[in-house]
């Protein structure tokens, strides 16, 4: 049995004796020391005089995913995308090895017991039996051992601890990635369904003014308009025939983006609802919500990655004390199988060992001060990650605030767009203006038109923002 220490520290103990030491080690490692001390969380950042304001039960803050989206096909899509994501599979795949570590750093702590045997045979001459070459005949033996390092000052649990904080930061780890997913679903499929919308609009218009065209060309062939108004009405035609293949690239994109979130390759993506027809039954938080750090996933990730590293601060300091390990074996041996299990062949030893650092130049010290910079480090990452979730907070709050208005505002101005162009259009079929009055106030509507599009997209995805960063969806 491999047991730590020097040759010269073994110490032969009778089993009554060993069995005693056992006990005590038992009772002391139980009351051993923590010499790194003991895990107090961060302290939460104050926000209560900044964001003083709560949710309520029927806020996003409260709702999960499949509650919050009620369009059926982009539920479908991020259903598929949680099932078959490499990435989110890959992060599943770490939550299990570090939870098999987890369990192996927890088994270090116990004595840990094997066992042996084996049989021979051996012919040595009489002089070479004086000198102990070996033995002349048959030889068989089996035993069980068990070896135990005790753990006086903390640092097998402390490698304990270790494993199970990053057990549970790859656990958040693995909600972050969820939670992003489904938030980059929802803003694809969001954008998709604009591109869409946009792309309507850029051939509703190209009809329009092709038909356009085609009135004013007869006309001038004619020779009611001037040959201008023709070369206006096809430079206003190809304006918009040239967006519709711009719109149907990037629809084609995003298109791509959805299927390689779902692990698929390059396809078309099932539509739902329009943009327009997009609902959300929950009421928005009027401020911040304090249980903030409770909730986001990257918090819980930070902290307890300032609580694994904490934990290899103690390791650190553990390693400069001495470590005792307990060993004994138990088992029969003899020359002959018809007393093999007798008392004369029985086997029982015991040892105990204890090894320590002298002299390493200062190693140990340095590998210490490493650790405790490096949890400097994971602490002040921890601080940063809560300042930015609550500035992601409040700027989500504020541009779905802020989108709403425009948006509103957008409405009214495609609608007046649309009634001046069609008073322009009837201004100049009855000559009172030339055709730049229409060609401006066709391009005041199409602009506007896409415009709307766009920040009615921008307002769906600042509510996909902001029901991420609350720290919903997992």
């Amino acid at each position: 049995m491999k047991i730590h220490g020097s040759p010269g520290s073994y110490m032969l103990l009778p089993l009554r004796t060993l069995v005693a030491a056992l006990l005590v080690a038992v009772t002391v490692l139980m009351n051993g020391c923590f010499v790194g001390g003991i895990y107090e969380s961060p302290p939460k950042v104050a926000t209560d005089s900044v964001y003083p304001n709560q949710v309520t039960k029927d806020s996003i803050t409260n709702m999960k995913w499949v509650d919050l989206y009620q369009d059926t096909v982009l539920r479908r899509l991020i259903q598929v995308t949680l099932d078959s994501n490499r990435n989110l599979l890959a992060a599943i795949a770490r939550v299990t090895e570090a939870r098999e570590i987890t369990a192996a750093a927890n088994a270090q702590i116990w004595p840990s017991f094997n066992y042996g045997g084996g049989a021979g045979y051996g012919s040595i001459g009489s002089e070479a039996q004086k000198v102990g070459a070996g033995i002349d005949g048959a030889a068989y033996s089996v035993y069980g051992s068990l070896d135990w390092e005790l753990d006086l000052w903390g640092k097998l649990r402390y490698s304990k601890k270790a494993a199970q904080a990053e057990f549970l930061a790859s656990e958040e780890n693995r909600n972050l990635l969820q939670t992003s997913l489904i938030a980059n679903v929802a803003t694809n499929y969001f954008i998709l369904r604009d591109l869409d919308n946009r792309l309507a609009i850029a051939q509703r218009t190209y009809e329009a003014r092709h038909y356009n065209t085609l009135l004013i060309t007869a006309r001038f062939d004619t020779g009611y308009v001037s040959e201008l108004d023709k070369f206006q009405a096809i430079q206003q035609e190809s304006v918009a025939a040239a967006a519709v293949p711009e719109f149907e690239r990037l629809i084609n994109v995003y298109q791509n983006a959805l299927r390689v979130l779902q692990g698929l390759p390059p396809g078309q993506i099932p539509r739902g609802l329009a943009n327009v027809d997009q609902v959300f039954v929950p009421s928005l938080p009027s401020g911040i919500p304090s249980e903030l750090l409770e909730r986001r996933p990257d918090i819980r990730e930070a902290s307890y990655q300032v609580e694994a590293q904490f934990n290899r601060v103690g390791i650190a300091v553990a390693n400069q004390f001495p470590s005792i390990s307990l060993t004994g074996i138990l088992g029969f041996a003899s020359p002959d199988l018809s007393t093999f299990l007798g008392s004369a062949g029985l086997v029982a030893s015991g040892a105990g060992a204890i090894f320590g650092p002298l002299f390493h130049f200062g190693e140990l010290n340095h590998i210490t001060r490493a650790e405790r910079a490096r949890l400097q480090q994971v602490s002040y990452f921890y601080q940063e990650t809560v300042l930015e979730a609550f500035t992601d907070v409040d700027n989500s709050l504020k541009n779905y605030e802020s989108y709403t208005r425009q948006y509103d505002i957008l409405r009214q101005q495609v609608d007046a767009a649309r009634n001046a162009l069609r008073l322009s259009e009837a201004r100049y079929n009855f000559g009172y203006t030339d055709y730049t009055e229409v060609i401006i106030q066709q391009d005041n509507l199409f602009n506007a038109e896409l415009q709307e599009s766009f920040i009615l997209q921008s307002k769906l995805n600042s509510m996909v923002s902001l029901y991420r960063s609350l720290g919903g969806g997992w």
